[in-house]
């Protein structure tokens, strides 16, 4: 079941915890908000959908564990501007820790559905711009040295949009590939189509690859379907009865979004309901 969850999740684009806002401001950021799709921004504020991760109804009757389940799937309540709660469906009542492990298959592909705001991913940071030859670099350092991650530097290219986001800390890094293009429906805003994270550490790495297929609903474009592609390379090292090894390991998953309901106010009652409880 661990090892499920582990192949199947993927890194968050940023691990960047909110502080007091960073003075600075950067045009090449400023700019790339403007030009990226936000549901929030054409009138989004309650949402409602199902989400079901494949064979993972199988993987659970695997462990035996539950009895005979038909079909676990997800059940998320979303409320302007960042409030929402994710309900495991399909298994029986209890297994808290289950749910929690669960929900966190879709907790990191929320960011598809509902971005964050991308200048709020650095309001911990000093900011800092330089040009390079095929854009600018952006560095984000930590000056108090207190964060988990102390520097992530992000990279613009000529036009303005965003290649690739890397962040240091400790002894691993992680750097994000982003694949961008406006759609029929985005009003020439930028959506994202393919995200591919590379996390190393040491002699290991591993790539996180999430494409993803959209679907209009209320003249909004959500994620249909993302499919997640996991990838871990590494080394072995010797031992004084085998040589060095190398292996590389491969696994995935895909994960369906279906039955948006765009501004009934269900997601408000179900949250003010849950105040109440």
């Amino acid at each position: 079941m661990k090892n499920f969850l582990l192949l199947t999740a993927t890194f968050a684009i940023m691990m960047v915890p909110a502080a007091a806002w960073s003075q600075t401001k950067i045009e090449e950021i400023e700019q790339y908000e403007i030009k990226s799709y936000d549901p929030q921004k054409t009138g989004l504020t309650d949402l409602v959908f199902e989400a079901r991760v494949d064979n993972l109804t199988e993987v659970l009757n695997k462990t035996q564990t539950f009895g005979k389940l038909t079909d676990v799937y997800f059940k998320i309540y979303w409320l302007s501007p960042a409030q929402y709660k994710i309900e495991v469906m399909g298994i029986p009542k209890g297994f808290q820790e289950v749910r929690d492990d669960l929900s966190t298959l879709i907790k990191g592909k929320l960011e598809f559905i509902i971005p964050e705001k991308f200048s709020d991913k650095f309001k911990a940071y000093n900011l800092k711009a330089e040009p390079i030859a095929d854009g600018k670099l952006i560095k984000a350092i930590d000056d108090t040295y207190t964060l988990a991650v102390q520097e992530v530097n992000v990279i613009f290219d000529k036009a303005g949009l965003l290649k690739t986001v890397e962040t240091k800390g400790g002894m691993s890094s992680v750097k994000t590939e982003f694949f961008q293009s406006p759609k029929s429906w985005s009003n020439n805003k930028l959506v994202i189509d393919k995200v591919v994270a590379v996390t190393k550490q040491g002699t290991s790495s591993l790539t996180v690859t999430n494409s993803v297929d959209y679907v209009t609903v209320a003249g909004i474009g959500f994620p249909a379907k993302i499919t997640v592609k996991n990838v871990s390379e590494g080394v072995i090292p010797p031992t004084e009865k085998e040589k060095e090894k190398k292996f590389k390991n491969e696994s995935g998953t895909v994960i369906k979004f279906t039955k948006y309901e765009v501004n009934t106010g269900k997601a408000k009652r179900f949250m003010m309901e849950g105040l109440r409880r």
